[in-house]
């Protein structure tokens, strides 16, 4: 049989590709392509205590409320720390100065043609989230951006009955009727909505609904961070300070894992360092604390400096931007009239805890 001449041009690319599978080997090509793809974070934006309209109530019935000659709306409970002085003096700034419409605008102005998800974190319609608040007044402002905002509620959209126009306004975003908590996925992020108004009791041996569905949420969810948030915070330096009204589900969330916590209720933009649900400083699995309630109400200045706060600041409106990635996130407080951001970082998830 005759042998086949091979072609001396064709040898030498035989022996070229040959040397070259040797040195650079398919997986090593591969692997080395794979990694040099930056990875491409997940992006949320969140505020909270953000729109009001002027006459959707008499100034005289609010001022008979705040002196104690008129009963709060039904279905209210007082909240924590919240002298009848501070609510006169709230009443009279928003009768001279403060125009939340224009405020509203201006921290919503800050969301257009940014991607992102956006959290509300509660408050959206004052004084008394009723339907008017909704319709006329967060519609007009942050309510252009509600096909990507996940809300929760505070405690002026309880100062209508059951907070009914708040779910009526939300539908299904909202989580169920009446609950107003739920929780979805975000890249390799889980986070969970809650409802801080449904918490009342300090009883470490007393579970609510909402927190029996909490447990079995992380239970479930096998994401690499977790993120929550909810309207009252447990740590404040602002006017109303912490409430201890969702202490039990910091505990649970701290023993789950959870990295960043976010709230609202002061009005004001506050960062604290890792730490635990008793606050402590933990930088091996503590969570980091913002307060962000700067959407368009009238901000308070620095009542008392609570440990651990690295950062605050009650002199401008905006929002906070965090991006998140597998296994870390990225912070920016971003203020309206197009300045730097005032506050900047990084931090890394803390892995959750299962068994």
């Amino acid at each position: 049989m005759a042998m086949t001449k091979i072609r001396p041009w064709l040898l030498g690319m035989i022996i070229t590709v040959a040397l070259f599978s040797v040195a650079y080997p398919a997986h090593a090509q591969r692997t080395t392509l794979s990694s040099s793809v930056p990875e491409i974070p997940e992006t949320i934006f969140a505020a909270g205590d953000i729109a009001k309209c002027n006459g959707d109530h008499s100034k005289w019935e609010e001022l008979m409320q705040v002196v104690g000659l008129l009963p709060e709306s039904v279905g209210e409970e007082k909240e924590e720390k919240e002298p009848a002085l501070h609510k006169l003096l709230e009443l009279v700034g928003w009768i001279e100065e403060t125009d939340y419409h224009a405020n509203a605008e201006k921290t919503a102005n800050l969301l257009y043609g940014r991607k992102g998800r956006i959290l509300a974190l509660g408050d959206l319609g004052y004084p008394h989230g009723s339907s008017r608040s909704f319709n006329k007044c967060y519609d007009r402002t942050w309510g252009r951006l509600k096909h990507r905002t996940y809300p929760v509620p505070g405690n002026h959209e309880y100062k209508t009955r059951n907070a009914l126009p708040y779910f009526a306004y939300w539908g299904p975003r909202a989580g169920e009727t009446g609950k107003g908590y739920y929780s979805f996925d975000l890249g390799g992020w889980h986070i969970i909505a809650l409802n801080s108004k449904l918490e009342k009791s300090q009883d470490r041996d007393t579970i609510s609904i909402q927190h029996a569905w909490l447990q079995q949420d992380l239970a479930a969810t096998d994401a690499n961070c977790i993120l929550a948030y909810w309207h009252h915070p447990v740590f404040s330096s602002g006017r109303h300070g912490g409430s201890q009204r969702m202490k039990n589900i910091l505990q649970t969330l701290y023993a789950s894992g959870v990295s960043v916590v976010l709230k609202g209720h002061d009005h004001d933009y506050e960062r604290f360092a890792p730490q635990n649900a008793e606050g402590d400083l933990d930088h091996a699995r503590g969570f980091r604390a913002f307060v962000v309630g700067t959407g368009g109400a009238p901000l308070h200045s620095l009542e008392t400096r609570q440990k651990n706060s690295e950062f605050f600041q009650a002199d401008t409106l905006g929002v906070l931007k965090l991006e998140l990635y597998s296994d870390r996130y990225n912070w920016e407080f971003l203020p309206v009239g197009g300045t730097p951001p005032l506050d900047t970082g990084t931090g890394s998830c803390v892995l959750p805890k299962k068994g």
